[in-house]
């Protein structure tokens, strides 16, 4: 029996060594990869953040009435929060698969988002805390 032509022959000290564990993602694969993701997690979030302001109650893109009166702002930062919570567990599931760019953008990406969450129940938690302060105080004199 002979050996086929044109392939590599190993004898001896000339074998390579076996592969060893998973190979990564290749960087190219990688980078397109977080691109896609990472319009997928600004998708995600307007739509959370539209969704939080939608169950709250506080804004209606069609007001019927149409006085013109301000629109209270007031929006429901939980799902904010959450699409940033499960934005870093992608992270996570993209680390297992070795896409090192991918997952450390999803982390960079995740961090912002809980951190505009987080300043933004902070920011609505004050304004709620000076409504009800001015609320309470006594009439002003003319």
């Amino acid at each position: 029996m002979t050996a086929p032509t044109g392939l590599p022959r190993f004898r001896g000290a000339n074998v390579p060594p076996p592969p060893v564990g998973r190979r990564g993602l290749p960087v190219a694969g990688d980078i397109a990869l977080a691109v896609g993701l990472l319009l997928l997690d600004v998708i995600g979030a307007v739509v959370a953040f539209l969704l939080g302001i939608g169950v709250s109650g506080d804004w209606r893109p069609f007001d019927p009435g149409a006085d013109n009166s301000d629109v209270t702002f007031t929006s429901n930062w939980l799902y904010l929060g959450i699409a940033g919570g499960i934005v870093l567990l992608t992270a996570a599931l993209l680390y297992l698969l070795r896409a090192v760019v991918s997952a450390s953008v999803q982390v960079l990406v995740g961090v912002v988002v809980l951190v505009i969450a987080l300043s933004g129940a902070q920011v609505d938690e004050r304004r709620e805390d000076r409504g009800h302060a001015s609320g309470s105080a006594p009439a002003a004199r003319r």
